[in-house]
């Protein structure tokens, strides 16, 4: 099964384009959740400031509504009042005369302190008597109620204040008073008590606002909680709630802990709220006040800052897809033409030319590509020419090889085997004598002929090389050439493997009666020297000889036997060095590597 190939191209797309999102989620992150931290931190800080400034303002009333009692407690004329409630008792004092009486002090003292809209009644409770005052505008004799009538001596009285005001729940309706102890006298004894109810109107005025720039939006409102769990005032989304709706919230149970804070929770509507609370200060009181907004309505910022987030994302990505597209193709496609290229060289087509289209590394990579093309097809062309001057060589020197055989032939044996044609075809006219003396001039010449064919055998492949081996066979042409052109020649050599390939053995023999015949041929040399060593599986063969010498910078192409000798070295693998000059002879160091390093021939 082939897998499909991911190019360059996809990959610096999905690289540069990962990054990009990446990049971009973590931006829009980072601004998201900042944002909604911001966010709730301001909301909270606006929650806290709205319940600071209610809690201010409510415990703010319910001390005025303290500082007025003990104003009330000291008043002085108590003792008239009940001088004149004495009067009551006694039976001969009309009702009429009595509440005239209560009345007119009610205006002259009390008027100013409880006709101020914080209070809806007054209740005095003097023994077994108790007399309501129904607070309003115009107080007369008709708002004064008796609910019981005591029958009682008159007597005078010493009126004490009590310092113990403090503000109580009372009846089905949890109604708030503010109780007001009198004491007869300096004892311990209450004999009066004031019970004055607050007008919770008021208090629900200070603590619901449905404006919508009072920092609690449409679904924020602030409310007061009592130790009994109940609602105190009106909430903003049930009617006649107060007394009535239970609120067991987290805020609450942490504020009547006496913890003030802030923190996300259900409402007693079940509704996901963030909300700040705490405790109210008020004397005689366990009451809580917390402030709290729908958290939906608080994050609609932050959830129009997440669509605009997306939308933008959304939006900066087909513009990043886009431009990454265009910048992983423009980096690429350097790189997918010289891959093309790096095809057609590799095809054999060397006319390949990059155009340089930028000046970075891609730019330098272009131009030394097409150095090497250029290198490689001027080293082809070179590696082609000098295979044709090796072929040319080689098949010179097999031409050269074929006529000198056929002149030899041709000359030699050609001309002896006529010549014994010739002697046989006269035995048929000659006498006996004759007969035996051309019989035997013809086995002369047949030995002869027959020397002459060994010895084009040797020059073809010498019979000593494969029989004595090769130190032998060199140790012989040496003599040879010695005995036929009186050139001294030493032969020095080391340890050489027996076992080392045919090839080696040949063209190293051929090697060596090549430069001879050249050392005899052109260097008018009187000594020569042949150096042959084995060292590390490496064949080093040096031949030098003190001629004329020539400038190897000026070999003709037609030098065969030079160009055989390199010939042969190289299709051997080895390496090939001349050094010659005019005047100072002429040095050839040749080597051949070999793996065979055992079998050692000494001779």
């Amino acid at each position: 099964m082939v897998k499909n190939k991911i190019n360059l191209n996809q990959k610096l797309f999905a690289y540069f384009f990962s990054l990009s999102m990446l990049t971009i989620l973590v931006l829009s992150l980072y601004s998201y959740f900042s944002a909604k931290n911001a966010l709730m931190t301001r909301t909270y800080e606006q929650l806290n400031s709205v319940k600071f400034e209610k809690q201010q303002n409510i415990e703010r009333f319910f001390n005025d509504r303290l500082n007025e009692a003990k104003i009330i407690s000291n008043y002085n004329n108590w003792v008239k009042i009940l001088n004149v409630l004495a009067l009551f008792n006694d039976g001969k004092t009309p009702e009429k005369i009595i509440k005239s009486s209560i009345t007119e002090e009610y205006n002259l003292h009390l008027k100013k302190i409880l006709d101020n809209g914080c209070y809806t009644s007054a209740d005095i409770q003097w023994q077994d008597l108790k007399i309501n005052l129904n607070i309003s505008d115009k107080f007369n004799e008709q708002n004064i109620e008796f609910s019981k009538i005591c029958r009682k001596e008159k007597t005078t009285y010493e009126i004490n204040a009590s310092d113990d005001i403090k503000f109580i729940e009372s009846g089905i309706n949890k109604d708030i008073l503010i109780e007001i102890p009198i004491k007869k006298d300096s004892s311990e004894k209450i004999f009066i008590k004031i019970f004055l109810k607050i007008n919770m109107s008021v208090v629900n005025t200070m603590m619901f606002n449905t404006n919508k720039m009072n920092g609690l939006g449409e679904t924020g409102e602030a409310y007061i909680v009592g130790d009994d769990l109940l609602m105190k005032t009106t909430s903003r989304f049930k009617e006649n709630s107060a007394n009535k709706i239970q609120v067991n919230t987290a805020g609450v149970q942490s504020a009547l802990k006496n913890i003030s804070g802030t923190n996300e929770y259900p409402d007693y509507r079940g509704i996901k709220v963030m909300g700040a609370y705490g405790k109210l200060n008020i004397t005689g009181l366990n009451w809580v006040i917390t402030a709290e907004i729908d958290t939906h309505e608080a994050m609609i910022p932050i959830y129009t800052l997440r669509n605009s987030i997306i939308i933008l994302a959304i939006i900066i990505s087909l513009l990043l897809f886009g431009i990454v597209l265009i910048i992983s193709r423009r980096i690429s496609s350097p790189v997918i033409k010289l891959k093309q290229a790096a095809g057609y060289i590799s095809k054999g087509n060397y006319d390949v030319f990059l155009e340089k289209t930028s000046d970075d590394e891609i730019g330098e990579l272009t131009m030394a590509f097409n150095e090497m093309a250029a290198k490689i097809k001027q080293q082809t062309k070179d590696l082609y020419d000098e295979r044709s001057k090796r072929m040319t060589s080689v098949y010179d020197g097999q031409e050269q090889e074929r006529q000198r055989l056929a002149r030899e032939l041709h000359d030699g044996l050609g001309q002896r085997i006529l010549a014994i044609k010739m002697q046989l075809e006269r035995l048929d006219n000659a006498d006996a004598g004759l007969k035996q003396k051309l019989i035997d001039d013809a086995k002369k010449m047949l030995a002869s002929v027959s020397k002459e064919v060994v010895s084009m055998s040797e020059n073809l492949m010498p019979q000593v090389l494969s029989e004595f081996g090769l130190i032998s066979a060199i140790e012989n042409l040496c003599e040879e050439s010695r005995n036929i052109n009186g050139i001294k020649i030493n032969f020095n050599y080391n340890q050489i493997p027996t076992n080392c390939s045919r090839d080696i053995k040949t063209y190293t023999y051929r090697i060596i009666q090549e430069a001879l015949t050249n050392i005899v041929k052109h260097s008018e040399a009187n000594h020569a020297e042949i150096n042959l060593t084995f060292e590390n599986n490496i064949i080093n063969l040096s031949i030098a000889d003190d001629g004329k010498g020539f400038d190897k910078n000026n070999i003709r192409s037609g030098a065969n036997g030079i160009n055989n000798i390199r010939s042969r070295t190289e299709i051997l693998g080895g390496g090939f060095d001349i050094k010659s000059s005019p005047g100072n002879g002429t040095v050839l160091n040749i080597f051949l590597e070999t793996n065979n390093n055992t079998n050692f021939d000494t001779k």
